[in-house]
């Protein structure tokens, strides 16, 4: 009794174990999910990070530095020098030189580098955030396409198990016609055909069905077998015109914003290779002990104003300065290039959602009118006034026109979510 309560007991619990693993998720969730785990928004999430940091840095530029340099010194001879009327050497130095200086380092003046230094870290951390933002948006694409053509691929299954059904149904009728000599034996080979050639079709769809699976668990960096995909195929208006498209593009579009503000990055780097140049002014302190050969340690200290600017660098300035302005006008030319790329993938994914919408609308009554067709079919094949190959055909019509429908489900999704990536939205 207690082995029979035990086995009870594991069974259910892996029963439960296994149901909790199997989470069903919709594409707003898989979308949660993608966001947390994929390993290029986490990247860009330390490139913020690091930009971040860099903003400390450049604030800390304002601020003293203390330094500590430790220096002991060996002589393996002493030079000494003879002096005329002394006796012996004069030694020019001790053999063993001990010394430890502090240094403290504040700059007065540095002709505006700070202040640009600082600018510059503030702009790279903005662009890190766009650079986020993009990445986001183009991960959010690819989670819906691909969850999408899991639901493509399910909704095909479906459809192929509802053709095979039919097949399989009117084989049976066939086989009851054909024992009562109302249907040739042409006709039952030939019932028996299409249900052989519809099984194919089904396990296709389904291998179809894994592999989308599989496709999706790869984005989400999850195992295919720890979730199953909810929800359907729906029609979802998206009220919005064309110009209104483009000009949220415009505005919103991270990977624009980020090119902006690597235009203002490199005006800020032309502005600081032009500083290099310039005079700085800071303020240096040093407090120093000294020993020599085991004496007592000496103490000194000094305070110095250090000015110092560049008289003379061959050239090398000028250079720089050639160099930024060229990137300068190299982004300016890129974002003109985006801009124009931008409008386009706009109206691409526009016209491509309202191509699919009247697709849509014309393949929804056509699954109807198909599915009236075949119902007239088998009934005047029962009342033997037409063939089977007509019914055949009818079945093969009306399979054709429920794979279009859903296949336009699948291009107006896929569009409307293309038409959201381009305007640089997550969703709407």
């Amino acid at each position: 009794m207690r082995k029979k309560l035990l086995f009870v007991v594991v069974f259910s619990s892996l029963f439960l174990f296994s149901c909790n693993t199997l989470q069903a998720i919709t594409v707003e969730e898989a979308i949660d999910v993608a966001l947390e785990n994929n390993l290029q928004v986490l990247l860009a999430e330390e490139k913020l990070k690091e930009a971040e940091q860099g903003i400390k840095g450049a604030v800390a530029e304002y601020f003293p530095s203390l330094s500590f340099t430790g220096n002991y010194t060996h002589l393996g001879e002493v030079p000494s020098m003879a002096i005329p009327g002394f006796p012996g050497e004069i030694p020019m130095g001790e053999q063993d030189t001990t010394s430890l200086t502090l240094s403290l380092t504040q700059p007065l003046y540095t002709s505006g580098k700070l202040t640009l230094s600082k600018k510059q870290a503030q702009l790279n951390y903005e662009k890190a955030l766009q650079d986020l933002k993009n990445t986001r948006t183009e991960l959010v694409f690819k989670v819906r396409q691909s969850f999408y053509s899991v639901l493509l691929a399910r909704e095909s299954v479906k459809i192929a198990k509802k053709a095979l059904d039919q097949a399989e149904l009117h084989l049976k009728v066939v086989e009851s016609f054909y024992k009562t000599g109302r249907a040739s034996r042409f006709d039952l080979l030939r019932a028996k055909v299409e249900v052989a050639n519809l099984n194919p079709e089904f396990i296709k769809a389904k291998n179809s069905l894994d592999l989308a699976k599989e496709n999706l668990a790869i984005i989400l960096s999850s195992p295919s077998s720890s979730f199953k995909v909810e929800g359907n195929l729906e029609f979802e208006p998206l009220n919005l015109s064309l110009d209104e498209a483009i000009k949220t593009a415009l505005s919103s579009r991270s990977d624009l914003k980020g090119l902006l503000l690597m235009q203002k990055i490199t005006e800020l780097a032309l502005h600081l290779v032009k500083a290099q140049n310039s005079p700085t002014f800071s303020l240096v302190g040093n407090y120093e002990y000294t020993t020599s050969s085991g004496d007592d340690w000496n103490k000194n200290w000094n305070v110095s104003l250090v000015l110092s600017f560049t008289l003379f660098d061959s050239g090398r300035m000028k250079a720089s300065i050639k160099q930024a302005e060229s990137q300068l006008r190299q982004t300016e030319i890129a974002i003109k290039q985006l801009k124009d790329a931008i409008c386009l993938e706009v109206k691409k994914a526009f016209w491509d959602m309202q191509s699919a919408k009247e697709a849509l609308f014309a393949q929804r009554k056509n699954v109807e009118q198909a599915e009236e067709a075949l119902r007239i079919a088998e009934g005047r094949y029962k009342s033997g006034t037409i063939t089977q190959v007509e019914v055949l055909d009818a079945n093969l019509a009306l399979n054709k026109a429920r794979l279009n429908y859903v296949r336009a489900l699948y291009d107006y999704n896929l569009a409307k979510a293309a038409l959201i990536k381009a305007m640089g939205r997550e969703k709407m």
